[in-house]
This record gives C-alpha cells, sequence and structure tokens, in this order.
C-alpha cells in the first residue's frame, strides 16, 4: 500500500474540514424505508441497467443500510444486496465470511449461468454451508483460506464500480436477528481496492500476514465526502483508528462486538481527560469477557451501554464529532489488527455520520 506521510496526513484533514462544511450544501436524496437510506454525493455515470430496490445508484452515491429487517420487508437490507448481485453484468467479486443465505447463493448462480465472471472468497469455518457449497456445485470458483483465523471480509465488488461492505453476514443472524450495518458505494477508486484485495485471495491465495500492501487508493475524494480505505493486517488499520480519534474535539459514538484493544480504549481514555464525551454500546455477552475495555471506560468517565438485542448488537463502528464514520468488518481486537482478513472505511461526512448516531441512539435508548 502507499503509505501517507505525516505532512501529507496533515493536508487531508484539513481538506476534510474543509468538505464537511460542505457536505450538507451537497446533501441529496434520502430514503428511508424499509431500514434502507441513501444518500446522492455526485451523478456522474448511467447505471440503470441495474436493477436495484431503491433505483440504480450512480457514479458517487453513497447509500446505508441497517439490520436487522423482516425476510417479508421487500425492501430490507437482504433484498439490496441481492439487487445488487442481479444486476451484474460483468463481473462479481465477493468477499463473504459466512455465505449461508440461499438467496444470496441463488442470485450468484443466476449470474454466473448468465455469462458473469463470479468469483467467491469465503472462511472455511464455513465451508461447509449449503448454499456455499451450492455454488461450487455450480462451478463457480469458490476459494476458501484454509486457516485458523478468519477471511472475516464481509464485501461485494460489482462490474468494477459498487462496493457493498460493512459488518453484515450473507446469514439469516445478521440479516434478520442481529443490528447490523452496510454501506454501498458506486465509486471507481473504492472498487479497485476491494478488487485488488479480493485478486489477492482468490487469485493469489495470500492471506492475513501474506498480504501485500498494495492498496490503489487508500484516500479519495467523492463530492464533499473524504473516503480512506483500508486492510487488515496489512494496512496498520488500528494506527488510522487511532489517528481519528486524536482529533475528536467533541463526541465519540461507538457500537462495538467486540472490543478488546487497548490502544483504541487508551486513545479514548485521553479524549475524555480533553472533555471529549465518549459514550459505547457493547455487545452484552462479549462484555462479560475479560479483555472487553467496557469497565476500563468506564472507570474513566465513558457512557456505557449493554446491547439489549436478545440475539447479538454485531456493529463495528465508531462515530467522531458527528462528521466521522469508521465502519466494516473489523472489531477493535489484536485478532482483527494482525491475523483476520479485514476491510474498514472511514467516511468523513456529517449527513452520513448522522445516519448511524441516529442508529446509536435507537440502540441506546429505554
Amino acid at each position: 500500500m502507499k503509505r501517507r506521510s505525516k505532512k501529507k496526513r496533515g493536508r487531508a484533514r484539513l481538506v476534510f474540514a474543509l468538505v464537511a462544511l460542505l457536505c450538507v450544501a451537497f446533501a441529496g436524496l434520502y430514503a428511508a424505508q424499509g431500514g434502507s437510506w441513501s444518500w446522492l454525493v455526485v451523478g456522474a455515470q448511467d447505471a440503470s441497467r441495474h436493477a436495484f430496490v431503491d433505483g440504480p445508484p450512480t457514479d458517487g452515491e453513497i447509500r446505508v443500510f441497517f439490520a436487522p429487517t423482516s425476510p417479508a420487508n421487500p425492501s430490507g437490507i437482504d433484498d439490496h444486496l441481492i439487487a445488487l448481485i442481479r444486476g451484474a453484468r460483468e463481473s462479481i467479486h465477493a468477499a463473504f465470511y459466512d455465505l449461508e443465505l440461499e438467496s444470496i447463493a441463488a442470485a450468484l448462480i443466476d449470474r454466473h449461468r448468465m455469462g458473469v465472471k463470479v468469483g467467491i472468497v469465503s472462511d472455511s469455518h464455513y465451508e461447509n454451508r449449503d448454499a456455499v457449497q451450492a455454488c461450487v456445485r455450480a462451478g463457480i470458483p469458490v476459494v476458501f483460506d484454509k486457516r485458523s483465523a478468519f477471511m472475516h471480509n464481509k464485501f461485494c465488488v460489482v462490474d468494477n464500480l459498487w462496493v457493498w461492505t460493512g459488518s453484515t453476514n450473507a446469514t439469516y443472524n445478521c440479516m434478520y436477528r442481529n443490528n447490523n450495518n452496510a454501506v454501498l458505494i458506486a465509486a471507481k477508486p473504492l472498487a479497485e481496492n476491494y478488487t485488488a484485495e479480493f485478486l489477492e485471495m482468490h487469485r493469489d491465495r495470500r492471506f492475513g500476514a501474506r498480504s501485500p500492501r498494495n492498496t490503489p487508493t487508500p484516500m479519495f475524494t467523492l463530492g464533499p465526502v473524504v473516503v480512506e480505505c483500508y486492510f487488515a493486517p496489512e494496512d496498520g488499520v488500528e494506527k488510522e483508528i487511532l489517528a481519528e480519534i486524536a482529533v475528536a474535539r467533541s463526541t465519540i459514538d461507538f457500537m462495538a462486538f467486540s472490543f478488546t484493544s487497548e490502544p483504541i480504549a487508551k486513545a479514548m481514555a485521553a479524549r475524555i481527560g480533553a472533555g471529549v464525551r465518549v459514550r459505547g454500546l457493547f455487545e452484552t455477552r462479549n462484555a462479560a469477557d475479560r479483555y472487553s475495555r467496557d469497565d476500563f471506560l468506564a472507570a474513566r468517565g465513558a457512557e456505557i451501554h449493554l446491547d439489549r438485542n436478545s440475539y447479538n448488537m454485531h456493529h463495528k463502528v465508531i462515530i467522531i464529532d458527528v462528521a466521522t464514520v469508521v465502519t466494516g468488518s473489523y472489531n477493535f481486537s489484536r485478532n482483527a489488527e494482525n491475523q483476520n482478513d479485514e476491510n474498514v472505511l472511514i467516511l468523513h461526512c456529517p449527513d452520513i455520520a448522522r445516519r448511524y448516531t441516529d442508529e446509536f441512539e435507537a440502540l441506546i435508548a429505554p
């Protein structure tokens, strides 16, 4: 991956400060139905040949989705992913930690049979799932990581333009029971980043620490949004997250399925000492782990909540100053940093951050 100098990083932060002020002025289309939300950043390319639930995203658009939804909901998060896949005309690069939903497998198989180039990477722990084995039998080239650490990604790149990623696995629990998020972004630089990561795993069989640092464009602008894209373990994701926490001025809110990272916890505690309000939502089961950082942060003044979902609160999200969102597959843990294959997006935009803040507020509400 091409590394940024401290000078360039500082310049990027200044650029963000300017574009954040413009973000509201560029805000466009909102569609809050069926657990989905879309925000039109800039339209520069016709994507009408795709059949999307809420209409086709155009080049430069970002859509945010939250789970759980109902299987009966015709515009749920699952329907948006399936519509994305079924709209593919050229290629689908899917890195699914756990491919369980047969509806998603059926969409992948349909596109494969229609001549679309489909490839799948999945984690070996779920190699025997009926859905992923159906893809194997259909002739789709499926690669498993064959190691104890996780291929933990949940992303899909379609036609070298659209990228779907977030915390949502292609499973019944993640779509219909657990609290999750996903983003759909139409941007060629981002698609190139995720395609490079996919090919490392699918074509080159390079996982974990064997992955090269070769992300083509780790930072770029998309209309008024500054987008940062990193992969673990090769890109040093924790360092990038610490850099964002260090510049927090007023608030840090986070939703964590697993939070055992000492450096991230200490960085948040330092911001509390500087007067920043820190609030956190922990998955209740994992908060019981002796390495979880909920007690550490509570002792230093953070407002800590435990989730009330009888299944799982599966988010991996940090919201800074209601202006920046960190999201992806990356749990705040040593394994995510050093062993698993993970991806993280850092989206600098108040409008997107407000959507995630709304989700946070809804989940901590009495």
